[in-house]
């Protein structure tokens, strides 16, 4: 079919719904709360990722691959799939979509961050560093500090602690208030026993941030290795309070 053709027929499918399934997908979408005006092969990403977030991974898989029956070259669909099998813990299947999109959009820092966080997992840590590296240089990228905190998760895995840091300090160079960088300043600190510049990256955590019970726990480390006795109470009386139940108050 040429160019012309297809566009001519999608026209039609968009006009003549329940002649080529759209009604379906139409209602479906409506239902998820998603763009209308999206072409058939996007609405079905669409509501892939949106089965997706709510966990629902059979109808996340079912769209996705939609998708790519009405687009094969739709580099999004091709993500979205690797996202999917990568939860479904179907590597190959991950890899090779995750191969297509980028070699679709060979330049799309999503799809570099994604696919890095994929191979770090999977301890290709070199590849995965260089991924994160080219997302976060990417000019267009709109969170670069997500690709840098994720370099920094990986050269700690990798057991380079002087490069974790150094990638967080520059995510906090480029967002100052990010809250995983904070935190993980805030911790860093901490195990080096600089505990007033972990109390100073924790201030700041404290404004941006959530009280995880990760962060509760810290935060009462922190001030009880200051000496302050009374914050460190408060701190830890509201982990118990908000989170019984969690591992991190068997830890105070």
């Amino acid at each position: 079919m040429t160019p012309g053709a297809r566009a001519y027929w999608l026209l039609i499918c968009l006009i003549l719904l329940t002649a080529c399934g759209g009604g379906q997908a139409k209602r479906e979408s409506t239902a998820l709360g998603l763009d209308q005006e999206s072409s058939p092969g996007d609405l079905y990403v669409n509501m892939a990722a949106a089965y997706f977030e709510r966990g629902q991974l059979n109808a996340a898989l079912e769209h996705g691959l939609r998708a790519l029956k009405e687009d094969k070259r739709n580099a999004d669909a091709h993500y979205v799939l690797a996202i999917i099998y990568r939860r479904l813990g179907k590597s190959s299947e991950a890899d090779a979509h995750f191969a297509d999109a980028l070699r679709l959009e060979p330049r799309n820092p999503e799809f570099l961050n994604a696919h890095g966080t994929m191979l770090c997992v999977e301890r290709d840590y070199e590849e995965a560093l260089a991924l994160f590296r080219q997302a976060a240089a990417n000019p267009l990228y709109q969170t670069p500090e997500v690709a840098l905190m994720n370099a920094s998760d990986c050269s700690r895995r990798a057991g380079s602690l002087r490069d974790a840091e150094r990638f967080l300090r520059e995510a906090l160079s480029r967002n100052a208030s990010y809250p995983p960088a904070l935190l993980a300043m805030a911790q860093l600190a901490y195990e080096r026993g600089e505990h007033q510049s972990a109390r100073d990256y924790m201030t700041r955590y404290g404004r941006v941030g959530r009280p995880t019970p990760a962060a509760l726990l810290l935060a009462y480390r922190i001030e009880a290795k200051l000496g302050n006795r009374e914050s460190a109470t408060t701190l830890a009386d509201a982990l118990r309070r908000r989170y019984p139940d969690a591992p991190e108050v068997m830890e105070l």
